[in-house]
C-alpha cells in the first residue's frame, strides 16, 4: 500500500513565521537563559507550532521575508521588555557582592555565557525556580498567544516612541525594586563599613583592611536571610509588571 505523506506550503511558512517569533522572544528573554539550548530548540518548534496558521501566498519570497523580520521585531521586543524587570534579582545581588567584597569571586557561568557573582546568581536562580512553580511559565505562553491575536502572523506594526518610554520606566523600576530588594543587607553593612571607619580613625596601627574584609562577609551573610524573605513578595510585584508589560508593547504596536 503506498503512503501519500503530503507538505502544505502554506501551513509550513505559517509554522516557520510563528517559530521566529517564538525564537525572538526566547532569545531575548532572560528568563529562558537558564534552559539548556535543546530545551530552547524544542520550545521554539513546539510554540512554533501551536501558534501556526496557514498563509495564503507563501510562495512570495517578499511576503515570507517581510512577515519574518516583523515577527522577529515583535518577538524580541516583547522578550525584552518584558525580561527587564526580572534582572531585578541579579543586580540586587550584584549589590550585595559589591558592598561585601564578594565581587571579586566572580566566576564564568556555562550557561548564561556571563561573568556571574556570587549572590547575584543565587537570587537569580531561587527567583527563576519560584517563577516556574507560580506558572510564570504559562503566562508567558498565554501573552505570546495574546500577542499572535494583537498582531498576525502576516500583520504590519509601527513600533511608537512610547516603547523607549516603557523601557526607561521598566529601567527605573528594576534599579529601584533591587535596592529595595537589597536594603537590609546594604544597611547592614553600611553599618560595619561605619563601624570600620571608626576603628581605622581610633587605632590607625591596624590594619582595618585586613580586619574589614571577615566583618563585612560576616554581616552580608548574617543579613542576607532577610532578603531572601523578601524575595516572594518581589516576584509577586515583577510577574504583575510583566503583566502590564505585555499589554503595553502589544498597544505600542
Amino acid at each position: 500500500m503506498d503512503l501519500d505523506f503530503v507538505v502544505n506550503a502554506d501551513w509550513v511558512a505559517g509554522m516557520l513565521l510563528a517559530s521566529i517569533r517564538v525564537a525572538g522572544f526566547v532569545i531575548a528573554s532572560p528568563i529562558f537563559k537558564a534552559f539548556p539550548a535543546t530545551g530552547r530548540m524544542v520550545l521554539v518548534i513546539v510554540l512554533g507550532y501551536t501558534f501556526a496558521e496557514p498563509i495564503a501566498g507563501s510562495t512570495d519570497i517578499a511576503t515570507l521575508i517581510v512577515g519574518g523580520f516583523t515577527n522577529a521585531v515583535v518577538g524580541v521586543t516583547l522578550g525584552f521588555l518584558t525580561g527587564i524587570i526580572f534582572y531585578l534579582f541579579t543586580v540586587g545581588g550584584s549589590l550585595l557582592d559589591f558592598t561585601s567584597s564578594l565581587g571579586a569571586a566572580a566566576i564564568f557561568d556555562p550557561v548564561s555565557t556571563e561573568q556571574v557573582t556570587i549572590f547575584g546568581r543565587i537570587f537569580n536562580i531561587m527567583a527563576l525556580a519560584m517563577f516556574l512553580l507560580l506558572g510564570g511559565d504559562r503566562m508567558l505562553v498565554a501573552g505570546m498567544g495574546v500577542s499572535f491575536d494583537a498582531v498576525g502572523i502576516t500583520g504590519t506594526i509601527s513600533l511608537s516612541g512610547g516603547l523607549a518610554e516603557v523601557a526607561v520606566e521598566l529601567m527605573g523600576r528594576m534599579m529601584i525594586g533591587a535596592i529595595e530588594m537589597a536594603m537590609p543587607a546594604l544597611a547592614a553593612l553600611f553599618i560595619a563599613e561605619v563601624v570600620l571607619g571608626i576603628a581605622a580613625r581610633f587605632a590607625p596601627q591596624s590594619n582595618v583592611f585586613l580586619i574589614g574584609l571577615p566583618v563585612k562577609l560576616f554581616a552580608a551573610l548574617a543579613s542576607v536571610s532577610a532578603v531572601l524573605l523578601l524575595v516572594p513578595e518581589t516576584l509577586d510585584g515583577v510577574m504583575s509588571i510583566m503583566q502590564d508589560t505585555f499589554r503595553t508593547t502589544l498597544l505600542g504596536m
